[in-house]
């Protein structure tokens, strides 16, 4: 059996760090490599930032809110992000918003966007190189990860029981894909219920961040019906039914109405 080594880079940026994790099954890897990615992936983010940041009176998003809508023909990102806000709140009926106070912020969506747009584009090309056997970009609570093909290697992901950190509730493991878990209303609609936390996995960060979240505001009566129409993975805390899992849009423990 392989023993893999974990480099890990942290990149402090932002309010969440970013995380970069490399499994090897060498004793070391090529620092110069590392260095050269988190300098790229650096520099993209600060790229980004000078869009979205709500603190940056220059930043595309800053004078969108306050009603320049310059961004949407001059900004590739920040059109692609506002898209995506669009499409995530009409598939998920509003149970997932983009507005705060009246005004647009794509906070809500944009760590997802972000961890598949570096993971794709500085992460993933990493696994041709000899001796990197898996990737992985986490953000706080939302992790995107891959694995050589052909290799018998797997991300293990934990999720934490949301009343008790130090309690561990389920692991994953995983070749490729995304995991998010949210436990804070972040939209504007909620049902009533006793849910607490929900995790989704899926193939890509933008679709597991924004079910995790709506699944928080839809609730345990409403949610499911997104889980069997979307063929969702994942699982729910709830305060009554305690933890239900489901896989491809079906659970043993819960009936899905589409």
């Amino acid at each position: 059996m392989i023993e893999y080594k974990y480099i890990t880079t942290v990149i402090n940026k932002f309010n969440l760090p970013l995380e970069v994790k490399l499994a090897t099954p060498k004793s070391s890897i090529d620092q110069k490599l590392i260095d050269e990615t988190t300098a790229q992936i650096t520099k993209k983010l600060e790229e980004y930032d000078e869009v979205f940041s709500i603190e940056n009176k220059n930043s595309f998003l800053y004078k969108f809110q306050n009603g320049d809508e310059t961004a949407l023909i001059v900004s590739d990102p920040f059109k692609e992000v506002y898209e995506q806000t669009i499409m995530a709140e009409q598939m998920t009926q509003h149970y997932f918003s983009s507005y705060y106070n009246g005004k647009y912020d794509p906070i809500g969506l944009l760590n997802g966007w972000t961890i598949d747009k570096l993971f794709n584009q500085y992460l993933l090309p990493l696994l041709s190189v000899d001796g990197i056997d898996g990737v992985s970009l986490r953000c706080g609570e939302e992790v995107r990860l891959a694995s050589r093909p052909n290799i018998d290697f797997r991300w293990r992901v934990a999720i934490k029981d949301p009343r008790n950190l130090n309690n561990l509730l389920a692991t994953y493991f995983l070749q490729n894909g995304a995991v998010s878990t949210s436990n804070e209303m972040k939209s504007l609609r909620n049902e009533k219920s006793k849910i607490e936390q929900v995790t989704i996995v899926s193939n890509n960060a933008l679709d597991a961040n924004i079910w995790s979240s709506a699944g928080i505001s839809a609730g345990t009566n409403k949610f499911p019906s997104f889980i069997a129409k979307y063929s969702l993975t994942g699982m729910i805390v709830d305060k009554d039914s305690g933890l239900i899992n489901f896989r491809d849009g079906f659970s043993d423990k819960i009936a899905m109405k589409k």
